[in-house]
């Protein structure tokens, strides 16, 4: 019976996390325009540091870097949801034209930014700065490819 009951718990779970939380396109839409916001936002501090337009702070680059790196995985799930390809956005119809290339860099992005959080933990400054380049380079060529101005 534990066996049972441990199962259907499972079962439950799992479609549950893999329901979508989005009722209507809009939503998935606000959701992924809000989690992006926040990763310009942090992104944006960081761009200053590395210019030279903020102080160099190590601690406060680290943080922002791991927000980031959390963030950027947000996004994916509400791109999938049918419909969201319509209403006010800014995301090009070649997301969904051309979307194993998109999911690629996707992914390429979240990548960057899992490598930008472990390399600005660990304190090297320069290193930190080299890393914010590769994760910069990708963003700026998704956005190129994939999202309207």
């Amino acid at each position: 019976m534990k066996v049972k009951m441990m199962m259907a718990s499972l079962t439950l779970l799992a479609t549950t996390v893999s329901a979508s939380p989005f009722e209507k396109p809009e939503d998935a839409i606000h959701y992924r325009q809000a989690a992006f916001s926040m990763i310009a936002a942090n992104f944006g501090d960081m761009a200053d540091m590395v210019k030279g337009r903020k102080d160099w702070n190590q601690d406060v680059f680290s943080q922002r870097a791991q927000y980031i790196s959390t963030l950027a995985l947000m996004p994916a799930e509400a791109f999938s949801v049918d419909g969201s390809d319509k209403g006010d956005t800014k995301a090009k119809p070649e997301i969904w034209n051309d979307w194993d290339g998109f999911t690629v860099k996707l992914n390429k992005f979240q990548t960057d930014l899992n490598q930008l959080a472990q390399v600005a933990s660990l304190g090297d400054e320069r290193a930190t700065k080299k890393a914010f380049g590769v994760a910069a380079k990708n963003c700026k060529s998704c956005h190129s490819d994939y999202k309207f101005r």
